[in-house]
């Protein structure tokens, strides 16, 4: 079994991190994505070869949905709230850190996950700390591909490039609750969601407004949504 503290040391390294929970945050972030790319019995061996702090991520880490490297690195980009660039290389640090601390298991890994996944995720040659230079206050846009993308993840939202949706139907007394505490959070992440009541509900709509697309931070936004209505929605469905 891989020794956390090696490995978490590894990635504090090869990541260049200043902040040990920096690289706690980084290295659950990436094991948990990964573990969304194999089934049942893969995420149980790797359960099983990991330390405690890294397992249990693994078996909570979520639906089996993710089938190539750029849903991984989409996926630790969200739950870090950074750009895929830098979720990218991230990835890419805690797999080479991996191979240093248990070459063996870094190699089982990587034959078990997606050939996608482990085509796009060889290093390319940037440092993460290069990846860091990105602007992530910058937005950025992305195509109409990304998006539909990033909605795969996400529950009942539709959409393209030019803006995303999602209609919630619930209780009457519950779409204040909820309209509120959706916009909290988006004041929160420095967001704007535009809110319609609609009959039996409300549609949140997303979009950078300044520049008329859709954009990295509206996709976090929506992932927030969700689990508000979840939370607040009493179990709201997609309309």
């Amino acid at each position: 079994m891989v020794q956390h503290e090696k490995w978490l040391t590894a990635v504090e390294d090869v990541a260049e991190l200043d902040d040990p929970d920096e690289a706690k945050a980084v290295l659950t972030a990436v094991v948990a994505a990964l573990a969304r790319c194999l089934p049942d019995t893969g995420r149980e061996w790797l359960a099983g070869r990991l330390p405690s702090p890294e397992a249990g991520p693994v078996r909570d880490a979520g639906p089996a949905n993710l089938e190539s490297g750029t849903d991984v690195e989409a996926a630790v980009a969200r739950r870090l709230r950074t750009t895929p660039e830098r979720g990218r290389y991230l990835t890419q640090a805690v797999l080479t850190a991996l191979t240093r601390t248990d070459p063996a298991l870094a190699e089982e890994l990587r034959g078990r996950l997606p050939r996608a996944v482990v085509e796009t995720l060889r290093p390319a040659g940037e440092s993460p700390r290069d990846a860091a230079s990105h602007r992530p206050e910058v937005p950025t846009r992305l195509t109409d591909e990304e998006v539909a993308r990033g909605l795969r993840h996400l529950t009942g939202w539709s959409g393209d490039r030019h803006g995303i949706e999602r209609t919630v139907e619930l209780p009457a007394d519950r779409i204040t609750p909820l309209v509120e505490r959706v916009q909290r959070e988006a004041r929160a992440m420095n967001d704007h969601a535009h809110v319609e009541q609609v009959d039996g509900g409300v549609t949140f709509r997303l979009l950078t407004t300044r520049e008329g697309v859709v954009t990295e931070p509206d996709l976090w936004l929506a992932e927030r949504i969700d689990e508000v209505v979840a939370a607040v929605g009493s179990g709201g469905r997609p309309g």
